[in-house]
């Protein structure tokens, strides 16, 4: 469907004139209006792709119960070990699957030889993704609707996250937020806390030149996040519970095209759905993903499982699901 004949058209002036209109204050609302019931319009026909929260909870989005957070693993990650205590020296390398130890603060420093072999050869140190226990004490949520923030209700943004391997496992690098029309809404660069031992190039894009010039840290980043948005905001990504798991966000409305266009129990890369339903190639660049491309993509999905709703996973599909 097309929203456009909602949003009020203001005459072109006639050849001659000034091309500049100064808006009135009810013209002004009256525009301001409009879009606020095109987002809203919109979110209606989103409601059946947002996740419950029972799904999310168990496809391993981070879940608050009473003053807690909880991550369970999904069905993807059964016997990954997703976290470590404070005592906790052991960790499992992603590469490898070895059993590892590092220091007492987390540091895990460098051989003098190859101790960790894949198909692309030999390294000397391990990587992991688990992150310490005490990061689900640091979650944040958007704020609740106001008079302040209402007209962010309803709104749509797909989020991808890049990260990199540190001496203290993996950090975040590239935070990218795309709004519904694919215009880049945050695109930031992240400085990891810790010494970086591995770029990931080939995956995250991101290179030291990159994070040379890298401002932000992890919380300022979020805070970006959630100061575009509410609690009745929309995000949408691809495996969209690592990307909120690594920021720290709590948030309900969400949509994950990995769930969306799952079938017989599989989840289709970001990569396959896009050339299949988009008829485009994405994460082909000889310098690694990009997340605004990976974002795009996502928001791309969404709009065509709009347009074709058989293409979608059953569950999406249910009588009490229908638009």
């Amino acid at each position: 469907m097309d929203y456009s004949s909602w949003i009020p058209q203001i005459p072109l002036p006639a050849e001659g004139m000034k091309s500049t209109i100064e808006l009135t204050p009810q013209m002004a609302k009256m525009l301001i209006d409009a879009q606020d019931h095109f987002h809203k319009k919109k979110a209606l026909r989103l409601d059946p792709f947002i996740l419950t929260r029972a799904q999310r909870f168990e496809n391993g989005f981070p879940v608050r119960k009473g003053c807690q957070v909880y991550v369970q693993p999904n069905e993807f990650q059964m016997g990954q070990e997703l976290f470590y205590t404070e005592f906790d020296n052991t960790r499992i390398c992603t590469r490898c699957q070895q059993t590892f130890y590092v220091e007492s603060d987390g540091y895990q420093p460098t051989a003098d030889h190859p101790i960790c072999i894949d198909s692309e050869g030999g390294y000397n140190f391990h990587i992991h993704t688990q992150l310490p226990v005490e990061h689900l004490k640091t979650f944040k949520k958007a704020d609740k609707v106001d008079e302040y923030n209402r007209r962010m209700t309803g709104r749509v943004y797909a989020l991808d996250v890049e990260s990199v391997y540190t001496s203290h496992g993996q950090e975040v690098g590239r935070v990218t937020v795309v709004d519904d029309r694919g215009e880049a809404a945050l695109d930031l660069l992240v400085k990891p806390k810790e010494h970086i031992y591995d770029y990931v190039t080939k995956y995250s894009g991101l290179t030291p030149d990159f994070l040379n010039y890298a401002t932000e840290t992890l919380e300022s980043a979020r805070q970006k996040i959630l100061n575009l948005i509410n609690r009745e905001s929309i995000l949408i990504g691809h495996a969209l519970n690592g990307d909120l798991l690594k920021l720290g966000i709590l948030h309900s409305k969400v949509i994950d095209t990995s769930i969306l266009f799952a079938t017989s129990g599989r989840r289709p890369s970001l990569r396959s759905l896009t050339s299949i339903y988009l008829n485009r190639d994405i994460q082909q660049s000889y310098y690694g993903h990009c997340s605004k491309e990976d974002a795009v993509a996502c928001v791309d999905l969404v709009n065509y499982a709009l347009r074709n709703p058989t293409t979608i996973s059953e569950v999406f599909q249910k009588p009490n699901n229908s638009l």
